[in-house]
């Protein structure tokens, strides 16, 4: 005889029992699970990888600093420039030019105590720069795109192919 008081067996309804999966068919269940999960999520897993170490190495040939370096301006040639420089202050330097536009960002690159970030700047034609960091200042004409970053404390100006600023 059962001791146990049920309601909704009392009243003559048959009481059900939780569904439930024991044993080696629930470890199947399981192990089919982690299987397939591991099918879908490996894969998409390594393409987002792979995608995102392509898109790192584009960024880095783009903001590379190689190229000529930007021909010297002597400081009375840019005061004596008819315009009157735009300035802007990106992080510690002060960069002036006189025409042009620019788009400035930071970007690791390698310096005296290892790779750090940097702050540099690419210039659609800026006809002559002046730029400050710390107690430098340095002047430069380049004769069209130019890309300036501040490397260890010091501005390094080169040359680049033409750039389309936002494009």
């Amino acid at each position: 005889m059962n001791t146990t008081t049920d309601t909704t067996a009392q009243q003559g309804r048959p009481v059900s029992a939780p569904l439930r999966t024991e044993g080696r068919s629930r470890r199947t269940i399981w192990i089919l699970f982690a299987v397939v999960a591991l099918v879908v999520v490996a894969p998409l897993t390594g393409f987002t990888l792979v995608k995102q170490r392509q898109a790192a190495a584009v960024a880095e040939a783009y903001w590379s600093l190689a190229g000529t370096p930007c021909p010297t301006l002597a400081p009375a040639a840019f005061t004596a420039g008819s315009r009157k420089p735009m300035t802007f202050t990106f992080d510690e330097a002060v960069i002036q030019r006189r025409a042009g536009h620019m788009e400035c960002t930071h970007r690791v690159y390698a310096q005296a105590a290892g790779r750090r970030e940097a702050p540099v700047c690419d210039f659609s034609g800026p006809i002559a720069l002046a730029v400050a960091v710390g107690g430098t200042r340095a002047f430069y004409a380049p004769p069209g795109s130019a890309r300036v970053a501040v490397i260890d404390g010091k501005p390094v100006c080169v040359q680049r192919p033409w750039t389309d600023i936002g494009g």
